[in-house]
């Protein structure tokens, strides 16, 4: 049976009142949500949460795609994704068993305003978001979110029932936080260089769709194509070009799978010149048409 398409706007914007299906009281509204339970959930096709989630595998294993990158989760394993990162559940096991903190964009910002070197540790989980914890280290992270999962119920009337709540994540995010520098992870290449790559990531994450070519972003970070190209592949193994072709095609892979819109009007979206060069652009990306790509995954 085909599965009826879901219109890709409803994807782009999702935002913490779509786990209202769940029915759980684990919630501060519109700020924090606290769920374990991801049974009629439909994670299939792409999708992407409008904040940070931060997921601890309890039981089970799952395999999934962030933007262009697969991970494997299994038990003992935190993971954290971003705003604007795409989703794809590639498959989980019928015994997984995560728990998981969402916060808001909103209260993400307000978290980060309240934890020293924020923003770079931040950076740091986006480049290596997955931590694996064995033993008394998963043991202790375990309590601290089944911990959060009853302050946020038994602190619901109290008027100070945020502020509670958000120290308690606080302290969860200094508990990452020391992962993290157990690994001794170090950013690679100059702080220029890595504030550049960032920035980057980020105009390519917002402007792909209307812009494909290394020079505007280029020009827009005031600097040569040459040296972008060159600093984005010291830092990330991949060249500029790389980076914007592939988030041009897992958009048009959303588009294509998710959206009732024909070939043309995607083709027109992500701004090519005609739905040729798309289909050809599409075929190098991922070795099918577009229509053969929509016609598998229905």
């Amino acid at each position: 049976m085909k599965r009826k398409p879901t219109n890709v706007n409803n994807i782009k914007k999702a935002d913490l009142s779509l786990l209202d299906f769940l029915k759980q009281s684990n919630t501060v509204p519109g700020k924090i949500v606290f769920f374990e339970n991801i049974e009629g959930f439909d994670t299939s096709g792409y999708f992407h949460l409008q904040g940070i989630a931060l997921f601890l595998i309890e039981k089970g294993h799952s395999t999934i795609e962030v933007n262009t990158t697969t991970y494997e989760l299994e038990k003992g394993c935190i993971f954290v994704t971003f705003p604007g990162q795409i989703i794809h559940v590639i498959q989980t096991s019928d015994d997984i068993k995560p728990l998981c903190i969402a916060c808001s964009i909103d209260t993400m910002n307000d978290l980060m305003s309240q934890v020293k070197d924020s923003l770079q540790l931040f950076q740091a989980a986006k480049q290596a978001p997955i931590q694996q914890r064995d033993g008394e280290d998963f043991d202790q992270i375990k309590k601290s979110f089944r911990h959060l999962q009853e302050k946020i119920k038994v602190t619901k009337n109290n008027p100070y029932h945020y502020q509670i709540i958000k120290s308690l994540v606080i302290s969860i995010v200094f508990e990452c936080m020391d992962f993290v520098k157990q690994k001794n992870y170090e950013p690679q290449g100059s702080n220029r260089k890595k504030a550049l790559f960032n920035a980057f990531l980020q105009k390519v994450e917002e402007e792909h769709r209307e812009h494909h070519s290394v020079k505007h972003y280029a020009d827009e970070l005031f600097v040569t194509p040459k040296y972008l190209s060159t600093v984005v592949e010291e830092m990330s193994g991949k060249g500029a070009k790389q980076w914007i072709d592939e988030y041009i095609a897992l958009d048009a892979k959303v588009l294509l799978q998710s959206s009732q819109k024909d070939i043309q009007e995607i083709s027109n979206e992500l701004n090519f010149s005609d739905v040729g060069f798309f289909g050809k652009f599409f075929k190098r990306m991922t070795g099918m048409t577009p229509k053969a790509f929509r016609e598998k995954k229905e």
